[in-house]
């Protein structure tokens, strides 16, 4: 990681001042938006996706469905919830206040755990986005991952597939679309949902090498492709085999942006200390994970085309979707009380949006700049 940050550095001295004072800047923001349920039940090749929790009580079938489930938790959820039209509108309005509350609405927004094409227009249209490109994952819940943009003279798609990842139960598949940014500078877009830390280290190592295969065959096509990867990885640092050194990380291929942000000299080390502990927080064990990633390749770090702004990543977390929890904490002193300051999980019983919430994870935003050649030859004219 060292090694990337370096290069990042001195690419950053030989850059001249011109080119960063007419650079332009496009934004991109990760969200695992817990469960973007609409409120139908799917069937894909005449079997039914296991949604029922997520449709209104009064559904044929759910009843019979939710009686199957072997948690008794899940069992439970399943039969109280009633999820209605009225609840999915709160639940577009409290991820659209996320979104663009407090900043202006990011040029891609990559989105996880959403259920398909109809609840995702649905929330394109509560956000402005024109287009979305998503998957049809063969996940048995039928959930997705979905990116929404507006296409424009800046933004262009070039192409749309995605990838299945081979393993015992059927997940959710990765995500490419590849763009032209300003028509000059080509950008390659993943989305992840990886398998979920309830199984194998070795699904996530699965998922980690069909995303490297695929981005080195886009580079030995193109070498002057930039690659970011973003979304829920569903990794923790004791993973073992671990998806990211093993994997991603070989051979310097792609750099975790959180990384490149901590290693940063230049960055103050109180904006360091400022940014959330993760973006997802375990309370049964009391832990910060950071689940949520933006992978980008070299050539966004040591390029003069498209390039990443390391002080611009930040996890997401202003104090209208933070939730305060107490936590137990037994010491040599005796009992204490902590309290954590994590995302505030979204209710799905809530009728209000006073008290429903928003997600589980905290969402996580990165920018890019590109050099502004119409602009700083305009300038240079006038000069003249």
């Amino acid at each position: 990681m060292r090694f990337f940050v370096f290069l990042f550095l001195v690419m950053t001295l030989t850059i001249s001042p011109s080119q960063s004072l007419f650079a332009k800047t496009i934004q991109l923001m990760s969200y695992n938006v817990e469960n973007l349920f609409d409120c139908q039940h799917d069937v894909e090749n005449k079997i039914d996706k296991l949604d029922w929790t997520f449709l209104p009580k009064n559904t044929p079938g759910k009843n019979e469905a939710c009686q199957k489930e072997k948690s008794k938790h899940h069992k439970k959820e399943c039969l109280a919830t009633d999820w209605t039209s009225s609840k999915l509108e709160i639940k577009l309005l409290q991820i659209a206040e996320v979104v663009t509350k407090e900043r202006s609405r990011p040029d891609f927004l990559g989105v996880v755990e959403v259920e398909n094409s109809h609840v995702v227009g649905l929330l394109a249209k509560k956000l402005g986005y024109e287009s979305f490109e998503i998957t049809e994952s063969p996940d048995a819940r039928g959930v997705d991952v979905a990116l929404l943009y507006n296409p424009n003279k800046m933004i262009r798609k070039i192409s749309k597939t995605e990838h299945i990842v081979p393993v015992e139960y059927a997940t959710r598949n990765i995500l490419e679309v590849e763009f032209l940014i300003d028509e000059k500078y080509p950008l390659t877009l993943f989305v992840n949902h990886w398998p979920s830390l309830a199984n194998p280290d070795s699904w996530r190592v699965k998922a980690a090498e069909i995303l490297l295969k695929r981005s080195q065959e886009i580079m030995a096509k193109n070498p002057h492709m930039s690659i970011i990867a973003m979304g829920d990885f569903n990794t923790i640092d004791d993973n073992s085999p671990h998806p990211f050194n093993t994997i991603l990380f070989k051979d310097h291929f792609f750099a975790d942006v959180s990384q490149v942000f901590q290693e940063d000299k230049s960055i103050d080390e109180l904006s360091k200390k400022k940014m959330a502990a993760g973006t997802y927080y375990y309370a049964p064990k009391g832990q910060w994970n950071q689940l949520d990633h933006f992978f980008v390749n070299k050539n966004l770090l040591t390029g003069n085309s498209l390039k990443l702004i390391p002080k611009s990543f930040e996890i997401y977390a202003p104090t209208f979707i933070i939730h305060e929890l107490k936590k137990k904490d037994y010491n040599s002193e005796g009992r204490n009380i902590k309290k954590v300051l994590s995302p505030q999980r979204y209710n799905f019983e809530s009728v209000s949006k006073n008290d429903a919430g928003f997600s589980d994870h905290f969402p996580i935003l990165v920018k890019l700049e590109y050099p502004d050649l119409i602009s700083h030859k305009k300038k240079v004219k006038n000069q003249k």
